[in-house]
């Protein structure tokens, strides 16, 4: 068994040399079948230049993958086209360990020798004998890694992991140290207003940014169009751009100087409240949505407005946070670090400001206190594992079942009467241990490799947790370089992938 998995990893990775599958296609494919099929242990650390860069990260075992070389013209001829490339093919990162991309070459005969699976000299036309993808479980054929994903997430899904409920979130043992509350003015982005030092950086990345060229101008106005709503309504701060949230008396759709309504609405049944509630935020245009109480761990110490520059000490009253997660688009998605990519980020700002601002307006006409928040005023992550919506992956980012990575989060605050939920387990702190897809698309390595730790790289990150830290202002100077924000750690990850999941209602244990 063990030989057949090294044989089947090899003939993916002679794929990838031929350019025949992209690295990304290469490393999710392992992954992501590895959810889909439940095969066992997967590793996306397993390409070619891999164990020369980082053996200890590709040390677990890769999921089943079979493919195999068949004379069935009505398949149709893969033409083995260039290596995969990307903007930073072959050029270091300054400070990264990280090796340059890979070039795209055959195997020497040596390698046709010793691989069982090596098509010999073709004694037909080479447009009569194609590989195909084979099922693991069913054995049934697929013309391409695109049409075998179909097939194993429509077909194969119910083997995906169960989502149990649990009385504590998945973080919590990862607590190693006192948690003080993190200061809003230490994120990435707000270090460009207030730091020099990390200014003068930024201000070096974006002067190696390409020139704009058509498509940079089509795709700056797709991303303009993307965060209108928020730009033009967020804030009624005329320097608001969008993005950051709540801007103190800015008035817009964060605004929190409404006042409830005099006539309250009477919740004898807090269930019911709940039940509505989420029906409400769906209707509103949330894809998710989760109910919390406000651990004060997770609010800012201090408050920053890139716009205006105000700072000051933070508190909030309210004790329950309405969590709410807003699907981005993968097709998008999937073109990071493109400015279709951006543009998916854009949007998704647009659709927090509205289904935040609406569901607060909501609450406050039943009468009870409630405030829509963006990126503004607590770490939405923390709140969404409380609220159930998912756990913390490897890349930094929140894994839901449903999107993996690939949502916007906001909250609104309330005082409203709402029972809350409890945090979920789906096998994500185990997953994230042998899967580096994320790690291994991150251009600039801020992605963390291997185990667990507790150093942090900057100010930026926060202290007392055991966890793979992302490095979010080398993450942010990169964003500068490349003229656009990249998504590629949300591209890559297994989870990401849009599927007709059917389980997406599927009852939490």
């Amino acid at each position: 068994m063990k030989e057949d998995v090294q044989q089947q990893v090899s003939e993916l990775e002679e794929q990838y040399s031929r350019g025949q599958i992209s690295r990304r296609d290469f490393l999710r494919a392992l992954a992501l079948l590895g959810i889909g099929l439940g095969l066992g242990e997967v590793t996306a650390a397993c390409s070619p230049a891999a164990d020369a860069v980082r053996p200890s990260a590709a040390s677990a075992t890769p999921t089943a993958l079979h493919r195999e070389w068949i004379n069935d013209p009505g398949f149709g001829e893969v033409t083995p086209g260039p290596a995969p490339t990307s903007p930073w093919a072959g050029q270091p990162v300054a400070g990264s360990s990280a090796a340059a991309e890979p070039a795209a070459a055959g195997p020497t005969p040596a390698e046709e020798q010793a691989s069982p699976t090596a098509p010999e000299a073709p004694q037909q036309p080479p447009a009569a004998k194609v590989f195909c993808w084979s099922c693991t479980s069913c054995r049934e054929r697929f013309p391409n890694l695109d049409a075998l994903e179909r097939h194993t997430l429509k077909v194969h899904w119910r083997r995906i992991p169960e989502i149990r409920q649990v009385d504590e979130p998945t973080y919590a043992r990862f607590i190693v140290g006192e948690l003080e509350r993190f200061d809003e003015r230490n994120t990435a982005f707000c270090r460009e207003v207030w730091d020099k030092e990390y200014q003068a950086q930024l201000q070096a990345a974006a002067a190696l940014a390409p020139p704009l060229n058509a498509k940079g101008i089509e795709g700056r106005a797709l991303g303009a169009g993307a965060i209108f709503v928020d730009d033009y309504a967020g804030s009624f701060n005329p320097e608001y751009r969008g993005y950051d949230g709540r801007q103190r008396e800015g008035g817009g759709l964060y605004s929190w100087d409404e006042e409830p309504s005099p006539e309250r609405f009477p919740v004898d049944d807090p269930e019911w409240m709940t039940a509505r509630v989420k029906q409400v935020a769906r209707f509103f245009g949330a894809s998710l949505v989760g109910i919390t109480k406000v651990d004060p761990r997770w609010v800012y110490s201090h408050y920053f407005e890139r716009t205006t520059g105000k700072t000051g000490k933070l508190e909030i009253r309210y004790r329950y946070a309405v969590v709410i997660a807003t699907e981005m688009d993968w097709d998008f998605v999937n073109t990071s670090p493109d400015w279709e990519a951006s543009a998916a980020a854009a949007l998704g700002y647009s659709h927090m400001v509205e289904v935040a601002g609406s569901l607060a307006r909501y609450i406050r006409m039943l009468g009870y206190p409630a405030v829509p928040s963006g990126n503004d005023t607590a770490q939405s992550i923390p709140l969404a594992i409380d609220a159930g919506l998912g756990e913390l992956g490897r890349n930094g980012l929140l894994l839901t079942p449903e999107f993996g990575p690939r949502v916007r989060l906001c909250k609104v605050f309330t005082d409203l009467p709402l029972i809350p939920d409890r945090p979920i387990d789906f096998g994500i702190q185990t997953f994230c241990e042998t899967c580096h897809s994320c790690a291994q698309s991150c251009p600039v390595d801020a992605i963390q490799w291997g185990d667990r730790s507790t150093e942090v790289p900057s100010i930026c990150n926060r202290k007392g947790l055991l966890r793979w830290t992302v490095d979010t202002a080398r993450c942010y100077l990169y964003w500068k370089e490349n003229g656009k924000s990249c998504g590629n750690c949300m591209a890559a990850c297994p989870w990401a992938f849009q599927n007709p999941r059917d389980w997406l209602e599927y009852p939490k244990q």
